[in-house]
C-alpha cells in the first residue's frame, strides 16, 4: 500500500543532537537551526510504501512469499513473537536531497544543519508510520515491535536492494538503491515492524552489538544514538 498523505516535523533539538551538540544550541545557532528547518519542511515530499510480510522462523527468519532471509540475532530477538510483520519504505523525497547540494556551494555550515533537519524529518515521517500502523492493529488486539532497518545491530545494510525491490520503491515512490545499500534520495529508510498477539517491549541493542559502532558519528562526539554520554 502506498500512503502519501502523511505531514512531517523537525524537531530543531534532535538536529542539534545530529551535528553533534549537546543540551540546548545557544540563541544563534538555534535561529539558523529554524530557518534550516523551515527550508527543509517546505522542501520535503513525503511518500510511503509498505507491505504485509508473513515470517517463517524454522531455520533462518525469512519474509516468506518474498524469499528474503533477515540475519543477524537482534533481529531475529525482535520478531521472536511474530508470525507476520510490517515492511516500509520512507522517504521525504529528492526536493531536499536538491537543497542540500544547492547549499553546499554556498556555505557548509548552513548544509551540515540542513542535513541534520533532514535527518530529523525523515524520522518524524517514520514515527509518523509507526503511530498510524499502532492504531491500526492495536484497533485489532494485536501489537507492534519497534522498527527496525539495515544497518542497525547486526542487521546487514546489504540486504536493503532486495527490500527496495521488493517494495518497488523506484517505480512507486522514487527511491532506489546502490549495490552497496546506499538509497538515493539519502533521506529514505526501510524498516521491519513486527506484529504480534502479545504486548511487546521496547527493544534497544547496545553499542557493542550494532553494526555501525566503528563508524559512529555519535560516539565520535562522546554520546550513544539514545542520548547516552559516553
Amino acid at each position: 500500500m502506498q500512503v502519501d498523505n502523511y505531514s512531517i516535523h523537525v524537531d530543531i533539538h534532535e538536529a542539534y543532537r545530529y551535528m553533534g551538540g549537546f543540551g540546548k544550541p545557544d540563541n544563534a545557532l538555534e535561529t539558523e537551526l529554524i530557518k534550516a528547518a523551515e527550508l527543509i519542511e517546505k522542501a520535503a515530499t513525503p511518500r510511503v510504501i509498505e507491505i504485509i510480510c508473513a515470517i517463517n522462523k524454522t531455520n533462518r527468519l525469512e519474509l516468506t512469499e518474498l524469499g528474503i532471509y533477515l540475519e543477524g540475532k537482534a533481529i531475529r530477538a525482535l520478531l521472536h513473537d511474530s508470525d507476520s510483520c510490517v515492511l516500509f519504505c520512507a522517504t521525504i523525497g529528492g526536493g531536499v536531497e536538491a537543497l542540500i547540494r544547492k547549499w553546499q556551494l554556498k556555505n557548509l555550515s548552513f548544509t551540515s544543519m540542513l542535513d541534520a533537519c533532514a535527518s530529523s524529518a525523515v524520522e518524524s515521517l517514520c514515527d509518523g508510520v509507526e503511530a498510524r500502523l499502532t492504531q491500526f492493529y492495536s484497533a485489532q488486539g494485536l501489537f507492534l515491535t519497534d522498527r527496525f532497518s539495515p544497518g542497525y545491530g547486526d542487521l546487514p545494510i546489504e540486504i536493503q536492494p532486495a527490500l527496495c525491490s521488493a517494495l518497488d520503491t523506484s517505480r512507486k515512490i522514487g527511491v532506489s538503491v546502490t549495490d552497496s545499500g546506499i538509497m538515493i534520495p539519502r533521506k529514505s529508510v526501510t524498516a521491519v515492524i513486527g506484529i504480534s498477539k502479545n504486548a511487546q517491549k521496547h527493544f534497544e541493542i547496545g553499542c557493542r552489538d550494532c553494526g555501525r559502532i566503528n563508524n559512529c558519528n555519535f560516539r565520535e562526539n562522546g554520546v550513544t544514538c539514545y542520548g547516552q554520554i559516553i
